[in-house]
């Protein structure tokens, strides 16, 4: 990753003056990422319900492609979703180290558990709020049935 660079621009520039032109390069800022878990997932943070039982990786983040301009540099607030593999064979083929849906889960209903436990903890420690926990665990089915279908 590139990254941001600092620069003085002299000790008496206002927002719309500078006066030193081209400014001085002070190098840049560090790029800091968060730790992530096994799965790629960010530690840091509140985790929400589809973080604490995932389905894929989540990221805030993804990389630019090289026809945009900036390769190898981060496409911030444009974040990704890396579906595991469905079942353990299609993970060993593709050879992704992660372990898949149906070694995650012994069933939707196995997941579900998980995502409405991870919602009532958010609710107990005053992030979320409880008549949200069955809309989390509609559109967590809705999500698992869509990626549990990609075979």
């Amino acid at each position: 990753m590139t990254p941001v660079e600092s620069f003085d621009y002299g000790q008496e520039t206002t927002p719309w003056q500078a006066t030193k032109f081209p400014p001085d390069s002070l190098g840049g800022y560090p790029d800091l990422v968060p730790a992530v878990d096994s799965d790629g997932n960010d530690l840091g943070g509140i985790r929400l319900p589809d973080v604490e039982a995932p389905l894929a990786t989540y990221t805030g983040w993804n990389a630019r492609h090289g026809d945009i301009g900036g390769e190898g540099q981060p496409l911030v607030l444009a974040g990704a979703t890396i579906p595991f593999p469905v079942t353990a064979a299609s993970r060993q083929a593709m050879g992704d180290p992660r372990p898949s849906i149906e070694e995650r889960y012994e069933s939707k209903e196995a997941f579900l558990a998980k995502i409405r436990k991870a919602a009532v903890d958010l609710v107990r420690q005053g992030y979320m709020l409880e008549e949200d926990i069955e809309l989390v665990a509609l559109a967590s089915a809705a999500r698992y049935d869509e990626f549990t279908s990609r075979g």
